[in-house]
């Protein structure tokens, strides 16, 4: 499974991109990312994949499972080492739905 890699200064339709890509060939891909911003990123890119894959000619859909991961980084500069929380997104092809397509249309909701 191929992992890509994510932070705040992703861009958006490149990832995006690389998802639908991997999603395509293999059915399966993983976005490993740090941080509040890249996470943002990570998940803007998803919704841009789920456009891309449901203009194919053979629409699909993805599911994202996320996953806290505890990781070891050693300082080059020093022998100290630091525990840094990394969020995982597992993401893979599932059956395409158009009860829960994406709209390229803005809703309009009205409150009651």
């Amino acid at each position: 499974m191929t992992t890509l890699k994510a932070s705040g200064n992703t861009q958006i339709q490149k990832l995006a991109g690389a998802i639908a890509g991997n999603i395509r060939q293999e059915g399966e891909v993983q976005i490993s990312l740090v941080g509040a911003s890249a996470l943002n990123q990570a998940i803007k890119a998803c919704i841009v994949a789920r456009r891309f894959l449901k203009d194919d000619e053979t629409p699909c859909d993805i599911i994202i499972q996320p996953e806290f991961l505890m990781q070891n980084f050693s300082e080059p500069s020093s022998e100290a080492t630091r525990e840094v929380t990394t969020i995982m997104l597992h993401i893979r092809k599932t059956d395409f739905d158009p009860a829960h397509a994406v709209s390229t249309e803005a809703n309009n909701h009205t409150s009651a």
